[in-house]
């Protein structure tokens, strides 16, 4: 009788204790996941208390040759959580298959089929563009190559992204015709600072219509601690990471009116006495 119930005690005991792991488990899991359950479970390996927690975010990755120069270049970037959003179908399966390379295996890479926006809800995206795939404001069904995609409001999702001032966000956005919708949301919702480096692909350079939005985001970016550094090109870029050599190859402009309107890039860095919000 003593040994039937020591046997039972035991089970119970081993029961309790497999209960338990698997609770604390998925309360891990869920401590991690809260905030990306409605945008594809995200898991952000390097976040910690006790250390700065680095986030790459690439908007626009195309075929992802973008987070291959960031990951090239920039030193300990595997250290890095890396989420990159590419909405355009054919594009999201270039990247993802660029990115699942053996090379790469090591380092917390997610890529989200969503369009960065200013509301959570469906809109029209030109898609099998290439690098030109775009948010189509004029789109409708009768568009044969604009489809109705997922869209995110991003900016409400980085303040549930950036938890801590630990958190150091670098953010890449190439978003052809939107950029400024995005900005400009940043701003009046105050999550622009949440940032400390962006690169941004100012597109329709010469739009009269666009221009006096572009004017205003640039100085916002100033009045909220933003220095524009220099310009770069995709195409030097992508030169001097087929050369494997280091970013300071890559030629710096200071004059964006001598460079080409694609594929041209506007690094900006957040000044140290700068606080986050």
């Amino acid at each position: 009788m003593t040994i039937i119930l020591s046997t039972v005690a035991l089970v119970i005991f081993i029961l309790t204790l497999f209960i338990y792991l698997i609770l604390s488990e998925e309360s891990r899991s869920s401590e991690t996941n809260d905030i990306f359950n409605s945008h594809n479970e995200i898991i952000l390996r390097n976040r910690n208390n006790y250390s700065i927690h680095h986030i790459y975010i690439d908007i626009g990755c195309f075929n992802g040759e973008t987070i291959e120069h960031f990951i090239h270049f920039i030193p300990n970037s595997t250290f890095y959580d890396i989420i990159t959003f590419e909405p355009d179908p054919i594009n999201y399966q270039l990247c993802k298959q660029r990115l699942k390379e053996k090379k790469y295996m090591n380092i917390n890479i997610i890529i989200l089929q969503k369009i960065v926006w200013i509301r959570d809800e469906q809109i029209y995206f030109q898609t099998e563009q290439g690098r030109l795939s775009r948010i189509n404001m004029n789109a409708n069904a009768l568009n044969s190559n604009s489809k109705k995609l997922d869209a995110i409001d991003f900016s409400s999702w980085l303040v549930r992204l950036v938890k801590s001032k630990n958190t150091k966000v670098h953010i890449k956005i190439s978003m052809p015709g939107a950029e400024l919708f995005l900005l400009e949301k940043m701003i009046n919702d105050d999550t622009l600072r949440l940032v400390d480096r962006y690169e941004i692909e100012w597109t329709d350079r010469e739009n009269l219509r666009t221009r006096p939005i572009r004017l205003y985001i640039q100085l916002m970016l100033d009045t909220n601690g933003f220095d524009c550094l220099y310009y770069t090109s995709l195409d030097d870029t992508r030169k001097i990471f087929q050369l494997n050599k280091t970013f300071e190859n890559v030629t710096k402009h200071h004059d964006w009116r001598t460079m080409s309107e694609f594929d041209t890039y506007a690094h900006y860095v957040q000044r140290p006495d700068v606080d986050h919000v």
